[in-house]
């Protein structure tokens, strides 16, 4: 087992979720860690919750930020630990024992070891198991990621390869993770454990950022996988919104048969050419 581990928390005006964060780390049974929290010059009470706990945190910055990725690459700068993991306010871990059940598992050549999360909506009262799987074939990166709370990732990959890319707002974590295990090829092991609770108040889950997390990924796809850049368009267009629309309608009976007869009276409709 290791016992060099740095814990980062981003955080920006949300001291309710930094609270439920820093409570859920020192409720752990293993304690060789160092945590560190960066917050963005918060005018809520965060700077008062991270004054209660200060005695428990390693390193703690109240200044603003250029955005979530600037202060996470700030915390990485901080943390002298052998793995990092990313758990920003709001996110939990998923019990008590969660970090001594994970790091029994790592070895010396692990560089990035990961499990699952649960997806929790408060606003929407709802949550969900996100499994990832243990074989991660480059096609699992096309719509999927493996979420940062549930990853813990070698501290010097981030000197060896780069920092988070602190022009996105969403993908850097994704750019990241697709770099250093297809390009790198990194040594990763996934672990049958629940991580965290993830929470999904954030940009990265709201919908209306979809575009932009579309158009970030597409970004990394020219620069580091040309090859494979129009099969990523192919991909998404195939998951877009109308798509599925279109798929609804080849899946049900009666669908296909409105469409049928809609198509057949715009035909009707529609005056014959004359020669």
């Amino acid at each position: 087992m290791t016992n060099s581990l740095s814990i980062i928390t981003v955080n920006y005006n949300n001291a309710d979720g930094l609270s439920k964060t820093i409570k859920s780390i020192l409720n752990q049974s293993f304690k060789g860690f160092e945590y560190i929290i960066i917050d963005g010059g918060s005018t809520d009470n965060s700077l008062e919750i991270i004054k209660t706990h200060k005695e428990h945190i390693t390193h703690w910055v109240n200044e603003p930020d250029k955005g979530a990725y600037n202060a996470m690459n700030k915390g990485l700068r901080s943390a002298t630990g052998d793995y990092v993991l990313f758990l920003n306010s709001g996110d939990l871990l998923f019990n008590s024992a969660t970090l001594e059940q994970v790091l029994k598992n790592i070895t010396p050549n692990d560089d990035l070891i990961y499990g699952d999360v649960v997806l929790r909506n408060e606003e929407l009262n709802t949550e969900r198991a996100q499994v990832h799987p243990e074989i991660l074939p480059f096609s699992y990166f096309y719509k999927q990621t493996i979420c940062h709370q549930a990853c813990f990732i070698k501290r010097s990959l981030f000197d060896r390869i780069f920092y988070f890319n602190e022009d996105y707002k969403i993908s850097a974590d994704w750019e990241f993770l697709i770099y250093a295990i297809y390009i790198e090829k990194v040594n990763f092991k996934k672990v049958d454990i629940v991580v965290s609770v993830y929470d999904m108040g954030g940009i990265s889950s709201n919908s209306k950022y979809r575009l932009t997390t579309i158009r970030e990924r597409e970004k990394t796809m020219d620069k580091y996988f040309p090859l494979f850049k129009e099969d990523y368009k192919i991909f998404t267009s195939y998951s877009s919104k109308r798509f599925s629309q279109l798929k609804r309608i080849e899946s049900s009976v009666f669908l296909r048969k409105v469409v049928s007869v809609l198509f057949k009276l715009m035909l009707f409709l529609v005056p014959n050419k004359r020669n």
